[in-house]
């Protein structure tokens, strides 16, 4: 049986649709919106005889249950005090959109035809709302996908059904104007405006933004390649190759660009990826040079921008997220070709509008894989010049931009030929060959590498490994002794680094030989950091010795236990300053602690991931944080502060992933090894670890005994943070509790606390603490008042999850104060940013609250305010609903 709502309300068995009288019908829609769950007698009513009920309803409605029983059976079923729709085995069009937003599976507006009350009223406009969505939704991948035309003549009927609907504007108008009909985009602009202006309003400021940009033909309208990282230079040749991977990719699910390092694999698939973006809904150019440990679906997520979900596998996330039609460019896979070769065939599987290009130094040997072999760029024949060639091409440009626009000259032809041969065409020894121009003549740069071939002949049983090697070989060699030495050591860096890091690593003061290795293109400097391209920071960590590869890593771990040490600053812009460093740091930061646990000393790498814990949870990276601090507190097994510190920082991050039961379990082990060395301040902070997970698990006796207890060890200790930490803690639980006096006390000792200690954070937190306690007192302007405070502190530091908390207490606050639409608006904006965040509410208390809210602006407010709010929320971003707060 399936029953559909997308439309009028109608029943379909296997010989089409069951006819159902007007007031059954109206009772079943009832049913349907409330998805499977009990309606009482009175509420049927209610929503039956929506202007007030006859004394022979309740009979009526037995009747009305009974004709719809001759429809769908025993499906209708008693429920305390009411009735309910059995949907098990049933199809339903609604359920069916929300999985898939397949837009064929509406007929016309939800529940049409329907007279019931406002729980069909709220399920039509969430409906609508979800349509609105799905429509522009299918907009944006058609435009992303090259479709103008086509999303242009569908749009165009969406917008005259719906002219004020801004976010569908402004899309007819981008499709309008890809298509050339610039015209017709301003004539579309004016029409919503004069629709709006009937209204009393008009149009935002992103939508008179676009309408000007049409006006000037502004460059940045055109369609872009989402996904596929900019040119830093011009792309030179290859466009046989180009047109080759092209129709391959054309008949294949998976491609795989192979050959050796410098070939210009990398190169070659961003730019199939850039052609070919228009073909697809989404791009992701996923780089997996410096993965080391873990999945490589968490890589992969990152790079898509896939927030991890609590209790759901990362590759479960991943996949449904690459619905549709995707390109997906897995770069440098010869490190983890088990690996890769794994999630490659789960992909593939699991998502069919994927198409998969790999590059690698193999192939990852799965079945209908296509494999691209890239050798070196087009060079002239033997005694020939030819500077069309590829290669030679290359090499002039190249050249051009060393010398400050001046290329090769035409004596300088036959020389140029004879290098690229030399170099077989590869691009990455052509480009470093060029960068020697600055200071050598041609015919010395090929003098040189002359040599240096002759030295690696039958180092390699790969001939391009040859080549490449003898071209970093060669620009090796041109370096004096300490420069040598500096650059050995700076493949420890998986990334870029700062000078201060540089001088750690190298032990000594490296800003001469460092700025001499920039001139002889060795490293790069690139928005105010160095950094080694992959294939050099692979040749420098080969020729690491022993000792040498001890003492790098060595001091790259000092670097990294003495830097974070420091606690993250507490003030809001060298918090985000913190933030942003240490993202930019993550794989070297990393790669110091997976030297240490396998080769140096697992205390220290202990040490760094629980100092990484903060950051790991600010940044969405739980699961990543867990994984490290695992593998560490498998290597470090003894019974150390240390340990109990990480014990604690895995268990925060346990929680805030939504696993309870793991966090507790963390958090017990981590407070008995502080019991066991008698260490007061690390057993407050366990305490207070614990007395958040018990509150969570609304065990709050429990909690309020760790809480008890932290609070009196921080008072015996004078620890005035841990006093204020524990007082707004416990606070929290007691709240919950509903114990409200003493909770106020305690959230204001706590506030404080905190100003007295200029910790910025700890203020926000317990300003909105007192924010919710003086809203459940019903002194709502004071409540207002600290929650916006606490908004512009967690704004301030960079914290998006507590601008969340903010927005949703002043939502509330809204729906208690006669504006229900305006936060039921922002309870929505909420809702969708931290499903994005990956970052659910754990606090009962503020889970109830927010949940009684919307139930209350919904019963506040019409079908059509419910479709506009949530209409409007669409198109509010966090940024935008926080800057209009404060």
């Amino acid at each position: 049986m399936r029953f559909e709502v997308l439309g009028p309300v109608r029943v379909c068995g296997d010989q089409g649709e069951v006819a159902v009288p007007p007031k059954p019908r109206a009772l079943l829609a009832v049913l349907l919106a409330a998805r499977g769950k009990p309606v009482t007698v009175e509420r049927l009513l209610g929503e039956l005889w929506p202007d007030g009920a006859p004394s022979t309803a309740t009979a009526t409605l037995q009747m009305h249950v009974s004709a719809l029983r001759k429809v769908v059976g025993d499906r209708v079923g008693t429920a305390p005090s009411g009735y309910r729709l059995d949907l098990s085995g049933a199809t339903f069009d609604a359920a069916e959109f929300e999985e898939s937003h397949d837009l064929d599976l509406w007929r016309g507006d939800a529940y049409e035809g329907v007279a019931a009350g406002p729980s069909v009223a709220a399920a039509s406009a969430r409906l609508a709302e979800l349509r609105l969505n799905a429509r522009q939704e299918w907009a944006q991948r058609a435009l992303a996908a090259g479709r103008h035309v086509e999303a242009a003549t569908e749009l165009a009927g969406w917008v005259a059904a719906q002219p004020t609907a801004e976010g569908l504007v402004k899309q007819l108008m981008l499709a309008l104007y890809r298509s050339g009909r610039a015209g017709e985009a301003l004539s579309t602009y004016d029409r919503t405006a004069a629709a709006l202006d009937d209204l009393g309003a008009r149009p935002g400021p992103e939508l008179d933004a676009l309408a000007a940009a049409v006006r000037r033909q502004d460059p940045t309208l055109d369609r872009p390649a989402p996904g596929v990282p900019a040119q830093r230079n011009r792309f030179i040749g290859r466009r046989a190759e180009l047109d080759r991977v092209i129709d391959l990719l054309g008949t294949a699910r998976l491609l795989t660009i192979v050959g050796p390092g410098g070939a210009g694999k990398t190169r070659l698939s961003v730019e199939l990826a850039r052609e070919v973006a228009a073909d697809h809904e989404t791009v992701h150019v996923v780089e997996l040079a410096e993965h080391r440990e873990g999945p490589l679906e968490n890589r992969l997520a990152a790079a898509a921008g896939i927030r991890e979900e609590p209790g759901t596998p990362m590759l479960d996330t991943v996949t449904r997220h690459l619905g549709g039609r995707v390109l997906l460019v897995l770069d440098n896979c010869e490190h983890v070709l088990a690996e890769a070769a794994k999630l490659a065939y789960t992909l593939l599987a699991t998502c069919p509008g994927l198409r998969l290009v790999a590059t690698s130094r193999e192939q990852l040997g799965l079945s209908g894989e296509v494999i691209f072999t890239l050798g070196g760029l087009s060079t002239p024949a033997p005694g020939a010049t030819d500077p069309q060639s590829d290669a030679v091409r290359l090499l002039a440009d190249r050249v051009a931009a060393a010398r400050g626009g001046t290329g090769l000259a035409p004596a300088e032809q036959a020389v140029a030929a004879e290098l690229c041969r030399r170099l077989d065409g590869l691009p990455l020894a052509i480009e470093l060959a060029a960068a020697r121009l600055r200071a050598l003549p041609l015919s010395e740069i090929v003098s040189r590498l002359d040599r240096q071939l002759d030295l690696l002949t039958g180092r390699s049983p790969v001939a391009r490994h040859q080549t490449m090697r003898a071209a970093i070989d060669w620009g090796y060699e041109l370096l004096d002794i300490p420069q040598q030495e500096l650059l050995r050591r700076l493949g420890v860096f998986a990334g870029g680094f700062d000078l201060a890091a540089a001088a750690e690593v190298a032990g000594l003061d490296p800003l001469d030989p460092l700025t001499q290795l920039v001139d002889r293109s060795m490293v790069e400097w690139r928005d105010g950091r160095y950094r080694l391209i992959e294939t050099i920071r692979e040749y420098a960590r080969e020729r690491l010795g022993p000792v040498e590869r001890a003492s790098a890593y060595g001091n790259l771990v000092v670097l990294w236990r003495t830097r974070l040490a420091v606690p993250p600053p507490v003030d809001g812009p060298a918090h985000t300053a913190w933030l942003a460093g240490i993202g930019a740091d993550h794989d070297t930061i990393v790669s110091a602690v997976d030297w240490a646990l396998r080769e140096g000393d697992p205390a220290e790498g202990l040490e760094i991931a629980a100092a990484m814990w903060w950051f790991w949870w600010v940044a969405g990276r739980m699961a990543e944080g867990l994984g490290w601090l695992g593998r560490a507190l498998s290597a470090a097994s003894e019974p150390t502060a240390l340990r109990a510190r990480a014990l604690r920082a895995a268990a925060a991050l346990a929680r805030n992933s939504g696993d309870l039961v793991e966090a507790r379990r963390l958090g017990e082990e981590g407070l008995a090894t502080f019991r066991a060395l008698d260490d007061a301040k690390g057993m407050i902070a366990a305490l207070n670890n614990l007395l958040i997970t018990a509150q969570a698990q609304e065990d709050y006796p429990a909690s309020l005994e760790f809480g008890r207890e932290a609070l009196d060890l921080a008072e015996r200790e004078s620890d005035a943070r841990m006093v204020a930490a524990a007082s707004n803690n416990t606070a929290g639980t007691l709240r919950c509790m509903g114990r409200l006096d003493e909770a106020e006390e305690l959230f204001a000792r706590a506030l404080t606390g905190f100003r007295a200690l200029n910790d910025r954070r700890g203020e926000a937190a317990a300003l909105s603490n007192l924010s919710t306690t003086d809203r459940r007192r019903g002194r709502y302007a004071p409540a207002r008042f600290a929650m916006r405070e606490a908004l512009a502190i967690y704004t301030e530091l960079g914290i998006a999850e507590g601008q969340l908390d903010a927005v949703e207490g002043l939502a509330q606050l809204d729906v208690l104060s006669d504006a229900p639409e305006n936060g039921l608006r922002l309870l929505v904006v909420a809702e969708r940013e931290r499903s994005a965040l990956g970052a659910p509410s754990f606090t009962p208390d503020e889970i109830a609250d927010r949940d009684a809210a919307e139930a209350a602006a919904r019963a506040a407010l019409s079908s059509e305010q419910v479709a506009r709010a949530y209409r409007s929320a669409s198109e509010t971003s966090l940024v935008a609903a926080v800057e209009e707060l404060l």
